[in-house]
């Protein structure tokens, strides 16, 4: 349930409580000795700002405090400013920014302090990220102010050399902005926490004085000090807008934070603006779906709805893999340009608490946006189901789930990733699973209403010692315009990353049946996973795919981002049960100025066919006739001296497509083996190759009907040499190259 519906019907009788609290409460002098000594005494139940930060200015790496002149340097990535609830506010990508800097210890109040934070959470922590933090690192003095996992508000505090910590039940929300107020009164024996003019929580704390740093207090904001990590990585980052934070001696009464909430008029609407400058990274994508920075991974859920394509995928702002995720979403008109949209499904307490895996999505029978998603407690997991009412900008997560709360027991391995889809008036879903000893397979459910599922069992089961792998993952159902229907999936554990394979035959009464016993690997060289499949508003069959970058933690961490998203392909069957690959159409709207390199004579051993052609970002087109070669190959990244390329090639002796990234990097952290994938080509046969090279990866289509993927990250700025190349014989080739408008 949501913070706002939870409270408009309840913050009468919280604040009635709270005045007969306050009642309650014995009256003393306030903090009158730790004033400046050219100022009296704070009155009691009134308010003296001591420190403000505004975050107002316009540029530069540091912020200043506006009591002290206090200069706070701004760390991080990069430095990035957005409207605030007055002026501006900072931007934290919950990776790497923070605030720091000290403050004076003979200003600050200790035994009547109030604090008030403007923030707006884009993404919750995967441990507890500080939004102030008034401490130093690993010390157990102090006052921190923060969020945990759900966004619930945590403040941990010292009073007579004893921590404590309280932890509201009820959530900041994401994406918008949020008033928090904490007053901590140990001369009044209470601490208290307000979100929005609303107390959430009032504990009784100790008499006494609130513990400090001695000398100057260090101070952070929107990083915690107390050193969480998850392998490599710092998890105690906040993500999103901090403004306004105000420090005041005295009291945070209903009437003192009705006060301060009165000197401001937030907006309704945040919009995060964070320009992250990748200009010196040769290896990030331009033109393919990728979010502006974080860990992506698994897409699913392509869908038309509300005049745009929807994709879905496996989502972290916070930390570079799997912990915690959520739902990310992107939007298009065309398939091609994409728009990430804010996270649409998060873990909440309870069954999903977790994280949120991943799904599908679909248009209900009465027209209803809607999901189906994996939720998981940490021991097992379940499906959930949401539903949307702003053509999926939100999800609300419906309170039946979840509709299947556990595996079940004909299974014994994971379980995970629902597909649904509509036949015959009914709501099919298959899961991925397995039987540890026998191998993979997917369960089957049907549905009449949405809400209550009916287990029908196995719908198809794999093989392991067949090497149809132990458990399937990312199940898709699709049928084709002949009434085929094909069932894919992923099969591990087994070759990095996981093979996607696929069956066509006939789903029926709950079982699928194939048409050919032993699985097609979809991809020529693994390398692409877990495509997400729609038609097109032309009625095209559509699938992209996670392509995964396969490098070290501390390189992603570098580079603040892991993992994108392929260019959309057109899928379509032909009369032996293959699935035929092909660009989608659309992707020629991406083609600017052409190159043409016409009657190329690759002869053995020769060079520089595309007279010193340099790029990392383009579409090149080549039709090649193989003639009396052994090898027929590209080359992409290469610095002059060729101390790093990337060569791709077709073996013609061993009818196989090869890969080859042994020389592609100097940085050992980054993927240089060589992959492999067979593929028959007469020789002397003519084909027709498209390639988009885009930074670090590269996507191959061959002849309208098969399709790969690579990676390469060279280290030079320089590595951007391309050329053909043949061995053992000559080839002739036409060669067109198409700058990328994007």
């Amino acid at each position: 349930m949501r913070f706002s519906k939870l409270f408009i019907k309840s913050s009468f009788k919280i604040s009635k409580l709270v005045f007969i609290f306050f009642a309650a409460l014995s009256c003393s002098k306030s903090d009158d000795n730790l004033n400046p000594p050219d100022q009296g005494p704070t009155p009691i139940n009134e308010l003296r700002e001591v420190f403000e930060f505004k975050f107002n200015e316009t540029s530069g790496d540091v912020t200043t405090e506006t009591k002290t002149s206090n200069a706070f340097e701004i760390k991080g990535s990069a430095v990035n400013r957005m409207p605030g609830v007055q002026g501006n506010s900072l931007f934290f990508d919950g990776l790497s920014n923070e605030v720091e800097g000290v403050l004076p210890n003979n200003l600050m109040p200790n035994r009547n302090l109030t604090v008030s934070i403007w923030a707006s959470p884009k993404s919750y922590p995967i441990g507890t990220a500080a939004m102030l933090a008034l401490t130093s690192q690993g010390a157990l003095n102090g006052v921190m102010i923060g969020i945990n996992k759900f966004g619930q508000i945590v403040v941990k505090y010292n009073i007579n050399g004893a921590v404590s910590e309280q932890v509201t039940s009820e959530s900041i929300e994401r994406n918008q902005w949020n008033h928090i107020v904490v007053g901590l009164s140990p001369e009044k024996k209470y601490i208290i926490i307000y979100l929005n003019n609303v107390p959430l929580k009032t504990v009784i704390v100790s008499s006494g004085n609130i513990t400090w740093p001695t000398n100057n207090i260090p101070v952070s904001i929107g990083k915690n000090t107390m050193g969480e990590k998850l392998g490599i990585y710092d998890v105690d980052y906040f993500s999103g807008a901090i403004d306004e934070i105000k420090i005041y001696a005295g009291e945070a009464t209903q009437d003192n934070v009705n006060k301060i909430k009165s000197n401001y008029n937030a907006p309704s609407h945040v919009s995060y603006a964070f320009n992250i400058d990748y200009s010196t990274d040769t290896n990030r994508p331009t033109f393919h779906p990728i979010p502006d920075y974080g860990w992506a991974n698994e897409s699913y859920g392509l869908i038309y709805q509300g005049n745009k394509y929807h994709m879905f995928y496996q989502k972290n702002d916070v930390f570079l893999g799997i912990a915690q995720q959520n739902w990310g979403h992107f939007t298009s008109t065309d398939l091609i340009h994409w728009d990430e949209q804010n996270a649409v499904l998060w873990p909440t307490e309870g069954w999903d608490h977790f994280g949120i895996w991943s799904g599908c999505a679909l248009i209900l029978n009465d027209g209803t946006p809607a999901v189906v998603y994996t939720g998981v407690d940490g021991v097992k997991a379940g499906m959930g189901i949401a539903t949307s009412t702003d053509n999926y900008q939100t999800l609300i997560k419906d309170t039946s789930n979840p509709v299947i709360a556990k595996a079940p027991n004909d299974v014994n391995m994971d379980f995970r990733d629902p597909y649904v889809w509509k036949k015959d008036g009914r709501y099919h879903m298959v899961i991925g699973s397995g039987i540890s000893s026998i191998g993979g397979n997917v369960v089957y459910y049907s549905s009449t209403d949405f809400n209550n599922w009916t287990y029908g069992g196995i719908a198809y089961q794999g093989q392991k010692n067949n090497g149809e792998g132990q458990f399937w993952e990312m199940p898709v159902v699709y049928e084709f315009p002949n009434g085929k229907e094909m069932l894919l999936i992923q099969k591990t554990p087994d070759a990095t990353p996981a093979i996607t394979t696929y069956w066509i035959g006939e789903f029926n009464n709950g079982v699928f049946t194939p048409d050919f016993e032993q699985a097609k690997n979809l991809e020529v060289v693994n390398g692409f996973l877990s495509p997400t499949v729609t038609t097109d508003t032309n009625g095209n069959i559509t699938a992209i795919g996670i392509i995964p970058d396969e490098v070290n933690a501390q390189f992603q961490m570098e580079q603040g981002w892991a993992n994108l998203f392929s260019v959309p392909q057109v899928w379509n069957l032909d009369a032996n049960n293959n699935i035929l690959i092909s660009p989608h159409p659309n992707l020629n709207n991406l083609r600017g100025d052409a190159t043409q390199f016409n009657a190329l004579s690759l002869q053995n051993g020769g060079s520089n066919y595309l007279n010193n052609y340099n790029g990392r970002h383009f579409e090149m087109e080549a039709a090649i006739n193989t003639g009396s070669a052994n090898q027929i190959g590209f080359v992409f990244g290469k610095t002059p001296n060729s101390e790093e390329l990337y060569k791709v090639y077709y073996d013609m002796a061993n009818q196989e497509w090869v890969l080859d990234a042994s020389k592609s990097s100097l940085d050992t952290r980054v993927r240089r083996d060589i992959r492999k994938g067979s593929y028959a080509i007469t020789p002397g046969a003519t084909i027709n190759v498209r390639l988009f090279i885009d930074g670090s990866v590269l996507e191959v289509f061959i002849d309208g009907k098969a399709h790969f993927t690579g990676r390469f990250f060279p280290t030079f700025t320089n590595a951007t040499g391309v050329d053909l190349y043949a061995v053992g014989g000559t080839a002739t080739a036409d060669v067109t190259i198409y700058n990328i408008n994007n």
